[in-house]
This record gives structure tokens, sequence and C-alpha cells, in this order.
């Protein structure tokens, strides 16, 4: 829950009003899949991704907050604003999802436990990366390449962030929001942000 309060504390903050008046996380059994997933307002989440994990210890990457922020993030980045259905368009909604939970985490532990997440995120595109069989694409034209969208996409949105400055990427961030969210066609690419 507190988890749950400081992501929306922040992308209300940083982002947009969220537009629910609850948010609710439903635990399923794990025999029915390992995932959570991010609808209006409720995000079913696999028991065995977080309900019964043990985050008590600091040296640990506390991926429950991290996946629970990811997908309230999901409230903005793909069902505020939804991209459009071409190439990049899962940056819109993963990678700034990403991005999201990476700034809960920062503000929540710091930014050196933010480097070790991320070490983690580059090492896993790493070797994803090497088992590809096609080009990789650039992040903005990546379609079904989930290293890149999601792993790279954190280790890029970050260095963003740090070389331009967090708000900086949150007011470019925000007049994507105000730009279209809520609209319909047509729908933003990655060259509106």
């Amino acid at each position: 829950v507190g988890s749950m309060k400081k992501s929306l504390d922040y992308f209300q903050a940083n982002f947009s009003p969220y537009q629910f008046r609850q948010l609710r996380f439903l635990e399923f059994p794990s025999f029915a899949g390992r995932f959570a997933q991010s609808f209006a307002n409720t995000v079913p989440w696999s028991e065995s991704i977080g309900f019964v994990a043990d985050v008590r210890d600091p040296e640990k990457i506390d991926y429950v907050t991290y996946v629970g922020a990811h997908e309230i993030g999901h409230q903005w980045w793909a069902h505020q604003v939804i991209g459009a259905d071409e190439q990049g368009g899962a940056m819109l909604a993963e990678t700034f999802a990403q991005y999201s939970a990476l700034m809960v985490m920062k503000h929540t532990y710091g930014p050196d436990m933010i480097r070790k997440f991320l070490k983690y995120e580059l090492d896993r595109y790493l070797r994803d990366r090497g088992g590809e069989a096609v080009e990789e694409n650039a992040r903005a034209r990546v379609e079904e390449q989930p290293y890149i969208y999601y792993r790279k996409g954190s280790v890029v949105m970050y260095r963003l962030q740090e070389e331009i400055g967090e708000d900086a990427v949150n007011r470019a961030l925000r007049h994507l929001i105000h730009d279209y969210a809520f609209k319909g066609p047509p729908y933003p690419t990655t060259n509106d942000f």
C-alpha cells in the first residue's frame, strides 16, 4: 500500500491527475500465470511475483515496489496516453512505465539502489540482444523486441534524466499527456515525445 501511495503521489505531482477514485491490486494464484497487468483502476498481480516476497533486506532490490509502480504507471502510459499502433508504440507504453517506476524507486531508495537495478536491466538487455536473430530496432521504432522497450528503455530513460534533469523529462511527458490524454486519433508516436 505504501508503494501504491508513493507511485500515485509521484505521478500526479509530475504528470497529471489520476483519473479514478480508487486503485486496487488483485492477487491471483501463480498457477494461473506469472505476470501483472494494468487495467482501468485495477492491477491483477500473480502471487509469484511479489505477494509473498520478503523485501526487508536493504541490500536487495525491492521488485514488489518496482512492479507495482510500473503497473500503476500504465494508468498514464497506455490508459491516458494511447500510442499509435505503429513502430515505437511500445515505447510510449512500456518504456515510459519503466521510467515512471524508476523515478518512484529513485525517490524511495536513492540512486545507489537504482544503479544496482539498472545493472540488472543492462545485463538482461545484453543477454537478450545476444540471442537476437534480427537486427535491433531503435527504441523509437521497436515492435516485437521487449528487451529493447523494457530493459534498454530503463537504462536510456534513466540516463536521459541524469543528462537533462528529471524535471525536464517530466515536463516533456506532461506535455505529451496534455496534448494526447483521453483523445482519439491521431494517436501520438515517438516523434511526438
